[in-house]
């Protein structure tokens, strides 16, 4: 009875009547998974240099697409990326250690194929044309290698410094030898110096002068040196003697000339002698040999002498301006010498003799 109701409600008929809409269905809901399938795939194009790799998956990103993949080494670095819809494409190069080498230092760069100078630039390097590279700076490197860099630079400066003075010498016979008087003092000049210095590696290797340009020249001075031979004394006055009977205070060196160590000046005139007047001297002294007739202008009284002739063969010896003589109109320059007698006087006559001014 129920067989037959199914036959009945659910025959042939019935199947027949629905296939045709359960089919639809299907392809409907086949075409809308395709289509799903189609709108929901990303595909990723990866290209090593040398060959392309196409991915496509679900999902993911571009990292789990390059792990997908069988590349020829595992050391690479992504160039670009470029993303257009659902399809992504992927430049890569693989990359290789080089060592570069800096001084006394040695870094490790991956790097992609590249000529010596890339390489060097994208690790950071600034060559410039004085740098030392080996190899050469377009050497192509596919593969580890090392390269020795030196970093060569110039730098350019400027200071200034002093031009000295230098300080001339005259010789002089009217100063003691082994003294010095100091004429005119010099002035130091002032230059411009332009240098050029040389860095190795960072590090000052030499330096070298471009020019130098004079802004004040340099004043020179002036030293007299004395070349006055000062002779030593051989006797004294009181060994000597002479016409005067005036005692110095201490006795007057003399030299082996008879001529006195230290004096201010020294004085070559005519003397002539005289002797008792009866009249005492014009600086109110007893006139006694030592005292001398002189012309106060020229040498004052109260002055202290010494007097001989200049070879020596005449001494009157220790002496003191005292007496004023009536040649002093005439003869300004002369003196005259006391004498204790007229014999004296004569015998004297007139001489050229010096006269060294002690004091």
């Amino acid at each position: 009875m129920l067989k037959r109701i199914k036959q009945t409600l659910f025959g042939e008929q019935f199947f027949a009547q629905i296939r045709l809409p359960l089919t639809a269905v299907l392809l409907i809901a086949s075409i809308a998974a395709t289509a799903f399938l189609q709108l929901s795939v990303n595909t990723v194009r990866i290209f090593d240099g040398e060959e392309t790799y196409t991915v496509r998956t679900l999902v993911g990103g571009i990292a789990d697409a390059i792990d997908s993949v069988k590349l020829k080494s595992n050391n690479y670095k992504i160039l670009s990326t470029n993303t257009q819809g659902r399809v992504t494409d992927v430049s890569l190069a693989y990359v290789f250690p080089v060592y570069i080498t800096v001084g006394d230092s040695t870094v490790e760069f991956l790097t992609a194929k590249g000529t010596v100078q890339e390489i060097l630039a994208n690790a950071g390097y600034n060559i410039d044309e004085y740098d030392m590279v080996e190899p050469s700076r377009d050497t192509l490197i596919t593969k580890t290698a090392y390269i020795d860099y030196t970093d060569i630079s110039y730098e350019k400066g400027s200071y200034t410094q002093a031009i000295p003075c230098t300080v001339e010498s005259v010789y002089s016979d009217k100063l003691e030898a082994g003294k010095t008087q100091v004429l005119s003092n010099g002035t130091d000049g002032l230059q411009n110096v332009e240098y050029t210095t040389k860095f190795v590696n960072g590090v000052a290797t030499e330096t070298t002068v471009d020019s130098v340009t004079t802004v004040t020249n340099a004043v020179n001075g002036k030293t007299m040196v004395g070349t006055k031979k000062t002779p030593t004394a051989v006797t004294t006055s009181a060994k000597v003697g002479g016409v005067s009977t005036l005692v110095p205070s201490s006795p007057i060196e003399l030299d082996a000339n008879g001529s006195p160590i230290k004096y201010k000046k020294v004085m070559n005139v005519q003397a002539t002698a005289y002797t008792y007047t009866g009249h005492k001297c014009a600086t109110g002294v007893t006139p006694q040999p030592g005292y001398i007739a002189v012309n106060p202008k020229i040498i004052p009284y109260g002055t202290k002498l010494y007097i001989k002739s200049a070879d020596g063969r005449f001494v009157y010896g220790y002496a003191v301006a005292a007496d004023t003589g009536g040649f002093i109109k005439s003869h300004p320059t002369n003196v005259d010498l006391f004498f204790a007698t007229k014999a004296a006087c004569s015998q004297f006559g007139r001489q050229n003799v010096q006269i060294f001014i002690l004091e």
